[in-house]
């Protein structure tokens, strides 16, 4: 198992920094997954750990070495690719087999291989067929599987579900899972859906323009973000602008249809500002006492919960509630808000209520 630092990176291409100021630690064995948006340097920080891409500045360390000028071959790394890049006139037991082939693996020792990770990955009956036959998440799954055979000390996968048919990426997230723990490979995601991140990952780091943002445990990301796309990547949010108002008794965040009591004395040296309010579906309760007034324009039932689409002051908001089972569309409910996040303008970050 190998620990993997970035120190200081940047990365230039054009003559612009697309990666800058990046120091990030990736610990043996675990799997800390990427988010951002599209150009926000996810794809280049994994060319790195590659050795794909060059630095400007900075240093790559795996298990505290210094690799920053060794090539992809010195490195161990796999790469699974957003597109799966298999060779259409090999089978896909000779696509599995082909890093073991280049390394002159004795024939015996390329068998046994092969077949561990179709049986680990459920891919027996693929072996013999061509790469066209197979569909989008079975070739995802060849190319996890030649990555793996060859036992990286890395594993790099780029949005790797992101072609994949939505009734399979769950499943496909789940063997990815037990295979990574099952060969214990520090593993680097860089993922477009929250809930890869959130169901796969022990860490994420969010990436904004090329810089860090945030780094944490999924949950306490996702509880407390730092900035609205730190939110917004690890799940659904709505994000309404508020005014701090106050009275002798504390603070109000108050906007059309919406007027929330906020009790952290850090607020009174923000009254009269403009803030950005985050708040998560789930962090909503029914209240007939409640402040705020939601018609609910459509009801979906997921399970144990209830989503709403509801209005509040003509703002559209999404609404996660246990069993509401009399609430309707074209209902009026009282809600009371228990959590929430600020987010100042000026700066794009969270505001420390204490």
């Amino acid at each position: 198992m190998t620990t993997v630092e970035l120190r200081d990176l940047a990365v230039n291409k054009g003559g612009a920094d697309v990666v800058r100021g990046v120091d990030l630690v990736v610990d043996s064995g675990a799997v800390l997954a990427l988010l951002g948006s599209s150009g926000s340097g996810k794809t280049t920080l994994l060319r790195v750990i590659a050795g794909l891409d060059e630095v400007a500045r900075g240093r790559v360390l795996f298990e505290h070495t210094d690799v920053t000028a060794a090539g992809p071959a010195r490195r161990r790394v796999a790469f699974v690719f957003q597109e799966p890049v298999l060779f259409p006139r090999r089978s896909v037991g000779r696509n599995i087999s082909f890093p073991l082939e280049v390394d002159h693996r004795p024939i015996d020792e390329i068998r046994l291989r092969v077949g561990a990770e179709a049986r680990a990955l459920h891919i027996e009956n693929l072996l013999r067929r061509r790469p066209d036959r197979l569909s989008a998440g079975e070739a995802q799954v060849v190319q996890i599987a030649r990555a793996l055979v060859k036992q990286p000390r890395v594993l790099l996968l780029d949005e790797p579900f992101a072609r994949v048919d939505a009734h399979q990426t769950a499943q496909l997230r789940q063997e990815v899972m037990l295979i990574q723990q099952g060969f214990g490979v520090t593993t680097v995601l860089a993922a477009n859906e929250p809930a890869d991140a959130m169901s796969m990952a022990d860490r994420v780091a969010v990436l904004e323009g090329g810089r860090l943002v945030q780094v944490g445990a999924p949950l306490a990301v996702y509880e407390r973000p730092d900035t609205v796309s730190s939110a917004l990547l690890t799940g659904d949010a709505d994000v309404l602008e508020v005014e701090v108002t106050g009275d002798v008794d504390g603070s109000w965040l108050v906007r059309p249809g919406l007027r929330v009591r906020a009790w952290q004395p850090a607020l009174a040296a923000h009254r009269g500002r403009r803030m950005q309010l985050l708040v998560r579906p789930e962090w909503w309760t029914l209240d007939p006492n409640g402040g705020i007034e939601a018609e609910v324009m459509r009801v979906a039932h997921t399970g144990s919960t209830v989503a709403l689409w509801c209005s509040v002051g003509g703002r559209p908001m999404t609404v996660k509630l246990r069993d509401p089972s009399d609430v309707r569309s074209g209902s009026i409910l009282r809600l009371r808000l228990d959590r929430y996040v600020l987010i100042d303008p000026r700066d794009g970050r969270r505001v420390d209520l204490g």
